[in-house]
């Protein structure tokens, strides 16, 4: 499975519409791919996390819906 389409998937099902996958990157160390998670705002589009997958599409770690809105909050504050 594609990297970026089994995080789109878990984006829509668990975070919601405002968030979308970056370009995927593959660690050849650890065999895994990271992926970065955007959150669409007023002011551009903001990196929030990273989702990691084995190297098969299997999710191995997602930041939770409250970890990227803590985040979201913290680069809102800066801007602000």
């Amino acid at each position: 499975m594609d990297p970026m389409n089994r995080v789109r998937d878990y984006l829509l099902d668990n975070v919601g519409h405002l968030t979308f996958p970056g370009k995927p990157s593959f660690c050849q160390a650890q065999q895994h791919w990271l992926v970065p998670v955007y959150c669409r705002t007023g002011r551009g589009d903001v990196v929030v996390g990273d989702v990691e997958l084995d190297r098969d599409g299997r999710l191995l770690y997602a930041p939770s819906r409250e970890e990227m809105l803590a985040r979201l909050e913290k680069v809102n504050a800066v801007a602000g």
